[in-house]
């Protein structure tokens, strides 16, 4: 389908890019697997396998809790502290310096999704950008996996982190809290993502979506969704680049 037969209605003025899956592609399975191994290695000094697995396993139920209150760093921070009976400055420190320790030793699971960077570059300058990353990790760690991807992260005007934000994808809640303090509205917004089941759902909150799908061959085309939802497209780097295009041209033309 001709990318410019698909047109993306009112004008973007904000892309909002997710970063896994979308700039940054990563072997789960191994990734996973090593990415536990060296967390459980480094809380063993707290106790059995079974204590320090568990409370990992109830750090991922915790994220899944949006909260009012607290940011999400924060409830995790509490939580550890609470489960090794640590203070909440002890919590933070024993948090930072094991990611610290551990994700430089996992680069070699990531490697850059072929036409994100180029994509970007083009879009840099023309629209404000922000990265809309799934926010469980702290600052320093997503931008060390921006760079992974081979990109500046100067180039984001805003990015979504764990300190930040008070919930996380798919919840309503963490588009709608980044919506705020962008100071930006829905309908001005295209979504850039790849996963289905976690950046769809802005669609619900009036962002549009442009999952990231292809392997450099045209396969765009409109995502069904119920009314009321807005529009959402499946297509390639290149497909999105001929969109945005289209309506650049239009809207300086004007």
């Amino acid at each position: 389908m001709n990318s410019m037969k698909l047109q993306l209605g009112a004008p973007v003025k904000h892309l909002l890019v997710d970063l896994d899956g979308t700039l940054l592609g990563n072997q789960g399975f191994a990734l996973s697997i090593d990415f536990v191994k060296r967390s459980l290695g480094y809380l063993k000094k707290y106790g059995s396998f079974r204590k320090t697995s568990s409370m990992l396993i109830d750090i991922h139920r915790e994220f899944d809790r949006p909260s009012k209150e607290n940011t999400n760093d924060i409830r995790i921070i509490q939580l550890v502290a609470d489960r090794l009976n640590l203070t909440v400055e002890e919590a933070r420190l024993e948090l930072r310096n094991g990611l610290m320790m551990i994700f430089p030793n996992l680069k070699k699971h990531f490697f850059p999704i072929p036409g994100s960077k180029e994509f970007l570059e083009w879009a840099n300058g023309k629209l404000p950008l922000t990265l809309a990353t799934n926010p469980v990790w702290p600052p320093d760690i997503v931008e060390m996996r921006v760079r992974w991807a081979g990109i500046d992260p100067s180039i984001f005007g805003f990015i979504t982190h764990a300190r930040l934000m008070h919930a996380v994808k798919p919840h309503a809640e963490y588009y709608l809290e980044l919506l705020e303090k962008r100071g930006i509205k829905a309908e001005d917004c295209l979504l850039v993502g790849d996963d289905v089941r976690k950046d769809l759902p802005a669609t619900q909150v009036g962002i549009r979506v442009f999952i990231v799908a292809g392997n450099g061959k045209s396969t765009l085309s409109p995502i069904k969704l119920p009314p009321r939802r807005a529009a959402a497209w499946r297509g390639d780097y290149s497909d999105l680049r001929q969109m945005l295009e289209a309506q650049l041209s239009i809207t300086t033309s004007r």
